[in-house]
């Protein structure tokens, strides 16, 4: 068998249908191929880094491993998103072709060291050097991107090995790990008893959930240990979804990226905590304060479980468990002693009404506060707008910025599973436009896919559009338009405690769009408002209709419009600024 159909045969046998990717030189002789192959859906983007992009959100939306490819000239463009995948440990197979090996020496167009640059950014790089190696690898690279901390594996093949011969005996793959968890692991018994008995004990208990509970499928075990033993949930910006966030142990997003003051307390005041599948980062634990790392021995007790023994007790003095979060998390439960202890069974319930009570004052104080917005646009109105208006299925695509840091705090998940994909273990932009492509591909058609974009974000993935388009997907985005990189001035202003002076706006103003023309020109259906009422009446329309549509919203840049990010209101606090909406929603002035 040709090399180039094996390759698409091995892709077959792990159940893709789905690859990413765009054309160059080197690739020529897999597409050729690829004509026998109507199964397995070849997705024409626009730029090498958005078919990573899209592979995440594919991922990150279905549970199988997303794939993708790109040429030799554009795997450097790769790059970003591989990073990305890599610091979020989404699963993925990044193919690139290459010019014949023995030719780099002598300064072949488009060649260079592939394997030094993806090094850093994935779990493994392999380069083929025979064509016999292609199903060896690739159930190799498979079963590296699914199990263990599961990440992205790198595969490099030189153009002439496409051309070679592939034994047909050697053609069988390992199906299991098309999705992940390919396998699972356990903390031992010993580990988990020792976690049961301090979940029984504990007065305050909190549970911290990470993505890595999104990986692998937890949240039911989430569900059932928190309702067992009375613990309250907060999640991580990227675990968003994991618990549903109307449920009354919720405590919704924490941390820096999300978090509100009420939670972010209620953590600091808990006398247990339990990170389950968090890599605790900065963004989760507000660079350590949440809870504070520096308390040890005067602190939380703290119960970490994670699949990767490089992240266990790594920021924390924790109890360590190695396992997957789902299997290790049901283990527990197995093990948790009887909740009826009069020593700790009125205080959990206490503890767990007093949360209760703060989130229910905060509503209200929120509540307030967005009847005071009027008709206008604000972006927590847009939370509560597509609140009411989306289905609890849709799943949402988020760019860093206003987009991820109102969304995270306001928008209330109701449901649990695989419901959002945020890119904030590295927090590049340009992410969302392309991952809700990722995602609308691989969920079924009746579930809306809705994108929360940044215009920022927009200038680096704009192009995407027109794939969406072409492809005629079903997808709503809605672009926050406030002329600028306004997370930066956001940060300046908060650090430097004072307004900017006009001269700064040469780092981070933009000219004035018309993204409805763009819009229009993409195929795509747009539309402007800046009324609540009617915005609310569009994203039904949007919802009940199929293409692909771009809403965009005018909005003040952050330093105008400071959004819910704890730490940036200390200047606020003693400020007669009129417009720090954000300061008023966290409920900190």
């Amino acid at each position: 068998m040709k090399a180039a159909f094996a390759l698409l045969n091995m892709l077959r046998l792990y159940e893709v249908t789905e690859v990413f990717g765009l054309p160059g030189e080197t690739t020529l002789e897999l597409y050729r191929a690829w004509e026998d192959f109507p199964d397995i859906a070849y997705r024409l983007c626009r730029d090498e880094r958005s078919s990573v992009f899209m592979a995440d959100g594919y991922a990150k939306a279905t549970g199988k491993v997303g794939v993708c490819e790109g040429p030799s000239v554009g795997a450097t463009h790769m790059i970003p998103g591989v990073a990305e995948a890599c610091a979020a440990c989404v699963p993925m197979i990044v193919i690139t072709s290459d010019v014949e090996l023995d030719t780099t020496k002598k300064n072949m167009l488009t060649g260079f060291d592939q394997t030094a640059i993806f090094q850093g950014v994935t779990k493994e790089t392999f380069t083929i050097t025979k064509p016999a190696e292609i199903p060896f690898i690739v159930r190799k690279a498979f079963r590296c991107a699914a199990s263990g901390r599961t990440g992205p594996v790198h595969i490099r093949i030189p153009m002439d090995v496409y051309r070679g011969e592939v034994p047909d005996e050697e053609i069988f793959a390992q199906p299991q790990f098309a999705r992940f968890p390919g396998v699972r692991a356990s903390a031992a018994p010993s580990d988990a008893a020792r976690a049961a008995n301090m979940i029984a004990s504990s007065k305050r208990p909190v549970m911290i959930c990470g993505q890595g509970c999104v990986h692998s499928g937890a949240w039911k075990a989430v569900r059932l240990l928190a309702e067992r033993a009375v613990i309250l949930v907060g999640s991580t910006i990227n675990a968003k979804g994991i618990f549903t966030e109307t449920h009354p142990l919720s405590l919704g997003v924490i941390g820096a990226r999300g978090g509100r003051k009420w939670a972010n307390d209620i953590i600091a005041d808990a006398d247990l905590i339990i990170f389950a599948g968090s890599s605790t980062d900065s963004a989760g634990t507000d660079a350590w304060r949440i809870p504070d790392a520096k308390l040890r021995g005067s602190g939380p007790r703290i119960i970490q479980i994670d699949v990767s023994e490089t992240e266990l007790g790594n920021n924390y003095d924790a109890v360590c468990l190695l396992g997957d979060a789902a299997e290790t998390l049901k283990l527990i439960l197995e093990l948790l002693p009887p909740y009826s202890s009069k020593s700790t069974s009125p205080a959990r319930d206490e503890w767990a009404f007093a949360a209760r009570k703060s989130g229910k004052k905060y509503e209200g104080h929120l509540s307030e506060f967005a009847d005071r917005l009027g008709d206008s646009v604000h972006p927590l109105a847009v939370c509560r707008i597509l609140e009411r208006a989306a289905p609890s299925d849709t799943f949402f695509a988020v760019d860093p910025g206003i987009s991820a840091a109102y969304s995270a705090a306001f928008l209330k998940i109701q449901g649990e599973g695989r419901r959002t994909a945020y890119n904030f273990a590295m927090g590049a932009l340009g992410y969302a436009i392309p991952a809700a492509i990722g995602a609308r591909v691989g969920i079924p058609e009746d579930r809306p896919v809705i994108a929360l974009i940044g215009d920022g974000s927009f200038g680096f993935a704009a192009g995407e559009l027109e794939t969406a388009a072409r492809v005629g997907m079903n997808i709503t985005y809605i672009l926050f338009d406030n002329r600028s990189f306004g997370w930066i001035r956001g940060t300046e202003f908060a650090d430097k405690k004072s307004p900017l002076p006009k001269s700064y706006d040469k780092f981070t103003m933009f000219g004035k769009v018309d993204y409805l023309k763009i819009a229009e020109g993409f195929g795509l259906r747009g539309y402007k408002t800046a009324s609540a009422r009617e915005l609310e009446d569009i994203i039904k329309e949007c919802l009940s209709s199929p293409g692909v549509k771009l809403i965009a919203l005018e909005t003040p840049p952050e330093d105008a419009l400071l959004p819910p990010v704890p730490g940036w209101f200390k200047y606020a606090k003693s400020a007669s600024l009129e417009n720090l909406y954000g300061a008023e929603c966290m409920g900190e002035i």
